[in-house]
């Protein structure tokens, strides 16, 4: 089984936490060697760069999905967000069902204002891989059906989610990586940030929710953020 990444970005994060993620990655990949299809709206010096003259909006992530997917043709395709910094032991897995959407559970949320880290279980877009050809039949659904009627939030968000039940495809499963992801929540974020548990509707939608001054096998984050940065930039994972 071949593997293969896309990257999908809006340009939009602080340069040194923007460059710091890639740097991340290009260290993943020294290791594992699979390419990366980055669709940007504007042109970046990382991993085989195709740019969309888009706005930011949920419709153009998912159109840069949709091309990259195109690009990319690898069995297996790991999702990659620009602002998460990713270890190497996540890139490991692979997933066994062809109609299955897999999402790494180990993964924390770090605060770029002060540094602190929250983890609690949910599935997140940027810890997900799949079938390549999974994946192109779910988002040229969804596609077809945001560029007919919008981004309907109701559906949600997570594959196979973003459709209406009726029309879904596929199933998801979860895995652990042997060491955790960083998701950098920063002002410039595509999606809200939620740092305190009095956020969330309800205990059922931040289950195991832990607070730290860190991550585990990263150091300490909070109130020293962007040391956390230059300790990501020196280090050799």
């Amino acid at each position: 089984m071949t593997k293969g990444c896309i990257y999908y970005t809006n340009n939009a994060p602080e340069e040194k936490l923007f460059l710091t993620c890639q740097k991340q990655l290009n260290k993943c990949m020294e290791i594992h060697k699979f390419p990366i299809y980055a669709i940007s709206q504007k042109p970046i010096n990382f991993g085989i760069n195709i740019v969309m003259n888009l706005e930011s909006s949920v419709l153009s992530l998912v159109k840069q999905v949709v091309r990259g997917l195109e690009e990319c043709k690898t069995d297996i395709v790991f999702f990659l967000e620009h602002d998460v910094i990713y270890h190497p032991s996540h890139f490991e897995f692979t997933p066994e069902k062809d109609n299955y959407f897999y999402y790494n559970r180990n993964f924390w949320n770090v605060s770029s204002i002060d540094g602190k880290a929250v983890y609690y279980l949910h599935n997140d877009l940027s810890q997900m891989c799949a079938k390549r050809s999974l994946f192109l039949k779910h988002f040229h659904k969804v596609l077809e059906s945001m560029e007919r009627d919008g981004f309907q939030r109701r559906w949600g968000f997570s594959p196979p989610k973003m459709l209406p039940p009726e029309q879904r495809v596929g199933h998801y499963a979860v895995y652990r990586s042997e060491f955790p992801n960083v998701n950098i929540r920063h002002p410039q974020a595509f999606t809200r940030q939620r740092m305190n548990k009095s956020e969330f509707r309800s205990d059922a939608s931040c289950r195991e929710w832990t607070e730290s001054d860190g991550v585990p096998g990263w150091g300490k984050t909070k109130g020293r953020f962007n040391e956390f940065l230059d300790d990501v930039r020196n280090s050799r994972i």
